[in-house]
């Protein structure tokens, strides 16, 4: 993921938190939580708190793949695509292994969100200084710095932010996000899929055990398969799952989060706007400067709530998916969707058969505010959408 992993960055100031900062960057989040919970209450007190229980959460699905030694990026999601350090002596993998993950963040999501403050804080922290404890040794190593997970371009010299009461909001839509999406894939349940894989390796390593015999043929065969065959495992995973009927309430959940996320942002950036300083910014406003060096074009603000307006609209349903069949004027009702969900067959959804029952007539979202961001950005799009939310 995991460029957004630099943007998870918080531990408390002033001498205390100083303190806390330090032991983070020495023990990982673990420690500074068991540090932050034994200090009295306040509201830096609990922002940093709930840092590390982001932070928390984050490691504990790394080391989960770190276990199984699925370093790689699995699939583009949060969690799943960052690359990690290798596994020189993996663990098995069990069919619940993405069910486990996703509950578990979502439990570091919420405890989060429930030690955020209610009044301002004020937390700094050199990003340089943090590390997760991947391969859960106690001890930092190798690509586990947050610059390396994240892949972020870091300024020469220190790379210290300071977040403020604005910052509050946008943790809490971050945690938000990465909740909707763990509900989403929980709906589906991979669990199934990912024991059919199982199985279906297990049986392919009894056959490569055996002696080839008189009878083989295609000796580069072999060579295919290894080549080709975790990739085309990954995707017989992901359309297996998409074909499960999705649990409701879930996929009710993450629409619900999404929302809140929507709404969060909406809070960080009216104080993002009001804010007159320009101490060490994590995302500035049109006068101000980011502490890590990247540039934001004027307006940024703006634009990005104009687009996420859009999709709450399409989440309540007031606004329309286009579907590229449709006549105009039609599109898809998400929101139908999502109070009626029904499993997603990938090529009936192409082809269109399976999205007209959710098809109607009505305002459907347009391109406009989506081409002004993408055209005001250029390339740094995408890194900018996973620092934004």
């Amino acid at each position: 993921m995991f460029r957004l992993l630099a943007a998870l960055s918080l531990i408390a100031t002033p001498a205390w938190s100083q303190e806390a900062g330090a032991l983070t960057a020495r023990d990982g989040p673990a420690a500074a939580r068991a540090a932050l919970e034994a200090q009295p209450a306040s509201p830096d007190r609990d922002l940093g708190l709930a840092a590390a229980h982001f932070l928390g959460g984050i490691e504990a699905a790394f080391q989960a793949r770190h276990r199984i030694g699925a370093t790689e990026p699995l699939l583009p999601l949060p969690l799943l695509g960052a690359p990690l350090p290798p596994n020189p002596d993996p663990q098995p993998m069990t069919a619940d292994f993405v069910n486990a993950i996703m509950r578990d963040i979502s439990g570091a999501m919420q405890r989060t969100r429930e030690a955020l403050p209610d009044d301002p804080a004020v937390l700094v922290l050199d990003l340089r200084a943090l590390w997760l404890d991947v391969d859960g040794d106690g001890r930092r190593g190798p690509g586990e710095d947050i610059q390396t997970l994240s892949g972020l371009p870091f300024p020469e010299g220190p790379a210290e932010v300071r977040f403020d009461a604005a910052d509050i909001h946008w943790l809490r839509a971050y945690t938000h996000l990465i909740e909707g999406v763990a509900s989403l894939i929980l709906a589906f349940d991979p669990e199934p899929a990912l024991a059919q894989r199982i199985a279906l390796e297990a049986a392919l390593a009894e056959q490569f055990a055996e002696p080839p015999g008189q009878m083989a043929r295609a000796p580069n065969m072999d060579m295919q398969a290894r080549a080709f065959g975790p990739i085309v495992d990954r995707i017989a995973v992901v359309l297996q799952t998409l074909r499960r009927q999705p649990e409701p309430a879930l996929i009710q959940a993450a629409g619900e989060h999404l929302r809140a996320m929507v709404a969060a942002n909406r809070l960080f950036w009216a104080e993002v706007a009001a804010e007159t300083d320009n101490d060490r910014e994590w995302i500035p406003n049109d006068a101000q400067q980011a502490a890590l060096g990247f540039a934001l074009p004027p307006g940024t603000g703006p634009m990005w709530l104009a687009i996420l307006d859009e999709v709450d609209q399409a989440l309540e349903g007031k606004m329309l998916i286009p579907y590229w069949r449709f006549a105009p004027g039609h599109g898809v009702d998400l929101a139908q969707w999502l109070r009626e969900p029904a499993p997603v067959e990938v090529e009936d959804w192409v082809q269109g058969s399976a999205a007209l029952p959710y098809a109607r007539p009505g305002l459907t979202v347009g391109r406009d505010n989506w081409d002004r961001f993408l055209g005001s950005l250029g390339a740094r799009a995408g890194l900018t959408m996973l620092l934004l939310n």
